[in-house]
């Protein structure tokens, strides 16, 4: 295309703008940003510069009668509603509370037993974590690796323990128990320990 062709194009082009032929968007202003533009503000004898012109919280785009501030009713603040109190929590002791005295049931003090036993027990906190130890004068304190749980009625039982070897001792020889009771709880850890049970070999 020759330089003179685009010329007539543009001097063709400016001619039909000025002359209205071709329309051109004309901006719209809303200086207030309530929704209508300047022009319906001033048909609608309304405050161009201010969302709410009466005043009464509603802006005029939205307001029934926008000069009247009776129309619709004035929008009012909530009042705040006052917090309730709260009701206070229980507090819980971080030490547990032991029911029963934590003890051996079985067997007696002063049974005569075989070398291997079932130890019962009653007392201490449910789901406790339980062990035995066994003292013989000539090994001193052993605790044993079995372990047993205080279950929802405060019982609980470890099988099996062994009080002495299973050769080297005689027929009335001593071994004296103990029951150890480990309650973890919160950070703390609670240890009780049962009174001492003697028993005899058979």
């Amino acid at each position: 295309m020759r330089l003179k062709d685009i010329v007539l194009i543009v001097a063709v082009a400016s001619l039909l703008l000025s002359s209205g032929c071709i329309g051109q968007d004309e901006k719209v202003v809303d200086s207030d940003g309530d929704g209508w533009d300047d022009e319906q503000e001033l048909v609608a004898g309304t405050d161009p510069n201010n969302v709410d012109t009466d005043g009464d919280g509603y802006w005029d785009s939205k307001d029934e009668n926008p000069l009247d501030p009776n129309i619709p009713a004035p929008r009012e603040t909530p009042t705040p509603v006052e917090a309730a109190t709260p009701i206070p929590r229980p507090t819980t002791s971080a030490t547990p509370t032991i029911t029963h005295v934590f003890e051996i049931t079985d067997p007696a003090d002063g049974d005569s037993v075989p070398r291997l036993i079932d130890v019962r027990g009653h007392g201490g906190m449910p789901g406790a974590k339980v062990r035995i130890h066994v003292y013989i004068e000539d090994e001193g304190d052993i605790l044993r690796p079995a372990v047993g749980y205080v279950d929802e009625d405060g019982n609980w039982e470890i099988e099996d323990i062994g009080l002495w070897d299973v050769t080297g001792y005689t027929i009335g020889d001593e071994a004296m128990i103990y029951a150890v009771m480990t309650v973890s709880q919160a950070g703390d850890t609670i240890i009780r320990a049962s009174e001492n049970v003697t028993v005899y070999r058979v």
